[in-house]
């Protein structure tokens, strides 16, 4: 390695955000940066020579039967399926904990190609974000609690104190004003379990080949006391191919984007609901959702599936959401194997859901059943 080449190396270890240590077969540190020394709270130069298992608890000290330092002869094959990022505990010479994403790789001895140590990467710059991204999760659903809680307490209190001086349509509005704040507070509390569910991957799915024009008309249905102010339009061939999905949260999908297309436009207008086979990729079946709503312009495109996600409009402020439908639904569609597109001008918003379609098999077994 050329002079130039170990500076290069040496300025990176030095600068890098994230934290590098590289170990021996015996697990002792050889080399180490300054992130790590200030993750543990300690010098670089006291880190050298000290085991990293004092400092570092990681799946991988307990879960692998042949790691490098307990096996210097481990298969090459083997040691290159390590790299997987994990989650890892830095215990601090404060005594604070610290959870990381982290991953371990092998370094192999250029001369006779054996393993000769580890290098793991604490991905700081990684954990930081994710931080921040829960610190406003949270922040934002204590808010969106808050909000109709103190409606609750606040008409609640009203009638509790100066009851006998309302009239009975008086009380009848503050009870429904009460309720209402009750339903949003159960949507919240529905879509934060939903939430819940799909990101530690506990989504139970019963696939099966389902009628895709059946579930649009049921949920159009469903919807149809919202619709009343609309024109809802149905664009489905006849002999569609069946999609290939769980029934309920396909219903959810359709649900959640035909309730935002009433939502979000304004009452006179037309919500356009389309499906139909692609002729490119036939093993494909697609549906899009068009309203005449307020439209989203291009730079909040890439949020409009992110957590809380809702745009900063005066007919979307007034319009009670949790913010986590989109996200929930675009979620359920990658559940399913499928795409999620969206197009938005102004005046106008499409969004287009992709599906595997049932393939002949799959619908003869549901022919049968």
């Amino acid at each position: 390695m050329s002079l130039q080449t170990e500076e290069i190396y040496r300025t990176l270890l030095l600068y890098s955000a994230d934290a590098v240590i590289v170990t021996d077969c015996a697990g002792t540190i050889t080399t180490t940066n300054p992130s790590f020394a200030k993750l543990v709270g300690a010098a670089v130069e006291e880190l050298i020579g000290t085991s990293l298992a004092n400092l570092v608890v990681a799946d991988w000290e307990h879960a692998e039967e042949k790691t490098l330092g307990q096996n210097i002869n481990a298969d090459i094959s083997e040691a290159e399926s390590a790299g997987d990022t994990q989650a890892v505990t830095i215990l601090s010479r404060t005594g604070s904990e610290l959870i990381m994403p982290a991953a371990r790789f092998p370094l192999f001895n250029q001369k006779s190609g054996k393993p000769d140590g580890h290098l793991t990467i604490i991905y700081v710059i990684q954990a930081n974000s994710l931080q921040q991204a829960q610190t406003e999760f949270v922040s934002t659903v204590s808010h969106e609690l808050r909000t109709p809680l103190t409606s609750i307490k606040g008409f609640a209190d009203t009638i509790l104190r100066a009851g006998d001086r309302l009239d009975s349509s008086q009380q009848r509005r503050y009870v429904g004003i009460i309720k209402d704040q009750a339903d949003r507070l159960t949507r919240l509390v529905e879509d934060l379990l939903a939430v819940s569910r799909l990101e530690s991957k506990k989504l139970q799915l019963t696939i099966r080949a389902l009628d895709l024009k059946e579930a649009i008309e049921r949920v159009q249905q469903n919807l149809a006391d919202k619709a009343k102010k609309h024109s809802v339009i149905l664009q489905i061939p006849p002999g569609l191919t069946p999609v290939w999905a769980d029934a309920d949260r396909l219903e959810q999908i359709l649900t959640n984007l035909i309730d935002n297309a009433i939502k979000y436009s304004q009452a006179g207008t037309t919500v356009t609901i389309t499906a139909k086979g692609i002729q490119d990729t036939p093993e494909m079946v697609e549906f899009s959702v068009c309203d005449q709503g307020v439209g989203i312009p291009e730079e909040h495109l890439p949020q409009v599936f992110s957590k809380f996600g809702r745009l900063d409009n005066p007919l979307v402020r007034q319009t009670e959401g949790t913010g986590l439908g989109l996200y929930i639904t675009r979620s359920l569609v990658l559940a399913l194997g499928g795409q999620i597109t969206v197009e938005s001008v102004p005046g106008s918003t499409t969004f287009t859901v992709k599906l595997p379609a049932a393939t002949p098999e799959q619908q003869a077994a549901r022919g049968r059943g």
